[in-house]
């Protein structure tokens, strides 16, 4: 009787090793592919944006609502955007890639159409709807400088996003 009550004991270190090797792992998994990405799929006029803070909101029917703070490393290139996403979570978030309206396919990787850009003083809020019918993302991006918000305000007036 005692063997199998401290069994689960003898388990816990093995767990929680587990888990850590997990997360360096995923860790290094996401980072090599963010660096692929840069080197395939950045131009020669693209912008680097680093440490934003803010926040993905993905609704997906009614009363199913998912918030992720995060911090993010933009890529803005003359066709797509690329987010790549920090986020304080176990498990490392993918890369997202929107494109904007009406805008070739070329140098982009699984994306998804931007519909609505919102600037305001010194915040972001990019809406677009994935491949789901009902869902929607929102990527809220805050604490930008004025030079930040000149090319998101750039990227509003030029794809007319009004």
């Amino acid at each position: 009787m005692t063997i199998f009550l401290s069994m689960p004991f003898d388990l816990l270190p093995y767990f929680f090793s587990g888990l850590f090797i997990f997360k360096i792992f995923s860790g290094i998994f996401f980072s090599q592919q963010k660096k692929q990405i840069l080197t395939h799929y950045k131009h020669s006029d693209s912008k680097e944006i680093n440490n934003i803070l803010g926040k993905i909101i993905i609704e997906n029917g009614f009363l199913r609502k998912n918030i992720q703070w995060c911090s993010f490393t933009l890529l803005i290139n003359r066709n797509s955007l690329f987010i790549f996403p920090k986020d304080f979570y176990f498990i490392p978030s993918r890369s997202i890639n929107i494109i904007f309206s009406n805008s070739e396919r070329k140098f982009t990787r699984h994306p998804i159409m931007l519909r609505k850009i919102t600037v305001s003083k010194n915040s972001v809020e990019l809406i677009c709807y994935p491949d789901s019918i009902s869902g929607s993302r929102r990527i809220q991006i805050q604490n930008l400088n004025k030079e930040q918000v000149s090319v998101f305000n750039k990227i509003r007036n030029n794809n007319n996003y009004h």
